[in-house]
């Protein structure tokens, strides 16, 4: 369910940011992978190597966010 979220979110806000829906769909989808070779799995099964930069740049932002925001959570409910 959490991947179907990522891959609808990633395409409506590509959607209204005017970008290619399945293709931020797809950038979005490879926070739920392995890393770098989560990325690619994900692009090369989607037939789109060449989106490897925005893949890493995509990984790397969310992990660091996600970092942040479990270290927040952690401080408020400790």
């Amino acid at each position: 369910m959490i991947v179907l979220a990522m891959v609808a979110s990633g395409f409506g806000i590509g959607l209204l940011l005017k970008m290619y829906p399945v293709e931020s769909a797809i950038v979005s989808t490879c926070h739920s992978g392995l890393g770098g070779t989560g990325d690619v799995a994900i692009l090369s099964a989607a037939s789109r190597m060449e989106m490897m930069p925005f893949a890493q740049i995509s990984t790397r932002i969310g992990g660091a966010a996600m970092i942040v925001l479990a270290t927040l959570l952690m401080k408020l409910l400790h």
